[in-house]
């Protein structure tokens, strides 16, 4: 049966009556980047460019989780069109996209923690790449995957149904909003790191 705006928000989630569009711009073109990135930094690891055993799980870690960042980050898109397409009429798909972005949102986080604990066992010391209110993308990235993690009364807006929802403007939690476009420029951001170390750039790996 058919919702109104106001039953769509009450019981289903909020804005989802207003969500109109699909603003997550398509990044297919980079799965031929990111397919290699595994076996290339294993042979270029044994025969260009031997590197220090205790780094290699934090590279590991970094490429798998900008692999699958991708992948959830482009089927929470194709989900998001398909619900748009079919007139919003099966919700589910709605759900099933906002799950994929959620993934995506915490693989990026790890690929970042990990690129930190990795600075951190070359420098020996704390690298942060965001300030706490500095509004950067990697801010929101950071408040959206502890929103997404720790369900907490607090992170719910009084009549919300979800702690995290999408919107036509992006990803949304209470107080943040990561456009789609913001989170895109992340997942680029990453592949184009992650290529880095499994080509072994010397900018890279010291």
């Amino acid at each position: 049966m058919p919702f109104t705006t106001y039953g769509l928000d009450k019981f289903f989630a909020q804005e989802i009556s207003a969500l109109s569009e699909c603003n997550a711009p398509d990044l297919a073109e980079h799965f031929a980047e990111v397919e290699p990135l595994i076996d290339n930094f294993i042979l270029n690891s044994i025969f260009t460019s031997p590197i220090k055993t205790q780094y290699k799980p934090y590279i590991f870690g970094i490429i798998r989780r900008v692999q699958m960042a991708l992948v959830e980050y482009q089927n929470g898109r194709t989900l998001l069109l398909s619900y748009l397409n079919e007139s919003k009429k099966n919700t589910s798909l709605y759900f099933q996209a906002l799950s994929y972005f959620e993934i995506a949102v915490t693989l990026l986080y790890q690929a970042y923690e990990f690129l930190r604990k990795l600075g951190k066992k070359i420098e020996s010391k704390e690298t942060n790449l965001f300030e706490k209110g500095d509004g950067s993308s990697l801010e929101k990235l950071s408040r959206l995957y502890n929103i997404s993690k720790h369900l907490e009364p607090s992170t719910i807006p009084e009549g919300n149904l979800h702690h995290v929802w999408i919107s036509n403007n992006g990803i949304c939690a209470n107080g943040v909003t990561m456009s789609f476009t913001e989170l895109a420029d992340l997942v680029k951001e990453y592949v184009a790191l992650a290529k880095g170390f499994s080509n072994l750039n010397p900018v890279s790996i010291p």
